[in-house]
């Protein structure tokens, strides 16, 4: 920043730092990177009819943090950059292996691919991280004759992963595709766009067969090298916020580091008004325990402390164990773990409240103080780590992306000190969520209401716990994600 106000004095640096970054986060997206998520592999395969032979062109667009980990291997010599050589030993060990995931049948038999030509692009994305594009053409030989040829594709490489998996189906001129179960209109033009106006495909299968006859001219497809400069490769390249591109600063003077700092701590603010985190849940919680305002303090910072160790341990799976450990299928086990902890303690808490609802109670005790004879039971420091845990278990994939960036361009005090203010905002909203809700009951405690109302109120909030809870894993195991 300094590079480009030089003559500027430091208070006027950082106010205007401060300014592009507030227009930045208001006017960008602040939701995710690549266009279907940080953790995305998309798949594209193009099967195109000629006469002497099926071609194939098949892509695979690796998201930020899958392209991190194949980064990893690809720069053999851990310089940071990716030379000609090291691409060349990557793809030759690559394709191999995405080879044993594809099938090819050809009238009922075994089709040998054969590779043409396979690259890679590296294209710029979220937080100085970069998004990977791998492009394979591959072509077998159809049979000669009049016959109809039955072709079947299949894609079964990184079936695990979420992400765009488009398949389309051609005839060139002089043959006609009869029951193809796959479009011939390409919606993402080879993954360089994605449309938000249409449900992601999750197509991986295609059939078809092939019968001469008149067909519709297509064009050949381009060589793999030929793919670099085109129209497609500004296209491709993914939105980011604030957040994310703080930690790619080229210049991390005083006034950008401050700013940085400051956008974090929105942007967890922001990121703690979002949906989850179990802000209904510790709401309904401290009303039904009474909870103070200590308690809802503690009950915020647990959840925060949670969902910070969270991208910590998550970010050390992804540079440790990416063969082994696929980071967006632990979100799933997570958000399931929640429901379970989140069910757990809201059906114990709706059993010990039924009960003590139905114990028999001296009739003037209850008269006179009905406001304050609830029976809710004391609160536990167990029951609200317990809770907390629950609500801060799934992690903040843009902190992840933060963390990975940090390890990548050799800034990890400085991604630790984003992620700390960006905790820091969490927590904030976090615990004036809660104490709003204590302040809120004290005040609606003054309130006339009848006894037998207010007895109910803590097994009425033991319920939402327990639905929360439900309702997240029905989510979960309906593949609704966290």
């Amino acid at each position: 920043m300094r590079n480009f106000l030089p003559n500027a004095e430091p208070s006027l640096r950082l106010g205007l730092v401060l300014a592009a970054g507030a227009a930045w986060l208001f006017a960008g997206n602040a939701a995710r990177a690549h266009p279907m998520g940080n953790f995305a592999i998309c798949h594209y395969t193009r099967l195109e009819v000629h006469a002497d032979s099926l071609r194939i062109r098949h892509i695979l667009d690796f998201a930020e943090i899958p392209t991190f980990a194949e980064k990893t291997r690809i720069d053999r010599d851990g310089d940071g950059v990716v030379s000609a050589r090291e691409q060349q030993v990557y793809l030759d060990a690559k394709v191999p292996e995405l080879f044993g995931g594809l099938t090819l049948r050809v009238n009922g038999e075994p089709a040998r691919l054969r590779r043409r030509a396979a690259r890679l692009q590296f294209l710029p994305g979220a937080a100085g991280l970069e998004t990977m594009q791998l492009i394979l053409d591959l072509d077998t030989p159809l049979p000669h004759g009049t016959r109809p040829i039955q072709v079947l594709f299949r894609d079964g490489n990184y079936a695990e992963r979420t992400g765009w998996k488009e398949v389309i189906a051609l005839a060139g001129t002089g043959f006609t595709l009869r029951g193809s179960s796959v479009p011939s209109s390409d919606q993402s033009h080879e993954l360089t766009v994605y449309p938000t106006d249409t449900i992601p495909p999750q197509d991986t299968e295609a059939r078809f067969t092939v019968v001469p006859g008149p067909g519709s001219a297509t064009a050949p497809l381009p060589e793999a090298a030929a793919v670099e400069s085109g129209p497609g490769a500004v296209a491709s390249a993914t939105p980011r916020d604030a957040f994310t591109q703080v930690i790619a600063s080229p210049d991390l003077g005083p006034g950008v580091v401050v700013a940085g700092l400051a956008i974090a701590a929105v942007f967890g603010a922001l990121h703690g008004l979002s949906p989850g985190h179990g802000k209904a849940m510790m709401a309904a919680y401290l009303v039904g325990a009474r909870g103070t305002a200590g308690q809802a303090v503690f009950l915020g910072g647990v959840v925060t402390v949670t969902h910070t160790l969270g991208v910590f341990a998550l970010g050390l799976a992804t540079l440790l164990a990416s063969r082994y450990v696929v980071p967006e299928r632990l979100y799933p086990v997570l958000s399931a773990l929640s429901g379970l902890m989140i069910c757990g303690v809201g059906g114990r808490l709706l059993y010990l409240r039924i009960r003590r609802l139905l114990r028999p109670r001296p009739l003037a005790a209850g008269a006179a103080n009905h406001h304050h004879d609830l029976p809710s039971g004391p609160v536990t420091v167990r029951g609200l780590l317990a809770l907390g845990v629950s609500g801060g278990l799934i992690p903040c994939p843009s902190a992840l992306v933060v963390l990975l960036a940090a390890v990548a361009l050799h800034r990890v005090a400085f991604g630790m000190l984003l992620i700390t203010a960006f905790s820091l905002g969490l927590a904030g909203v976090l615990m004036a969520v809660g104490l709003l809700v204590v302040y809120a009951r004290q005040w609606l405690e003054r309130v006339p209401v009848s006894a037998a109302l207010l007895r109910r109120v803590p097994v009425a909030s033991s319920g939402v716990i327990t639905l929360i809870g439900v309702g997240l894993l029905v989510r979960t195991l309906g593949g609704g994600g966290p």
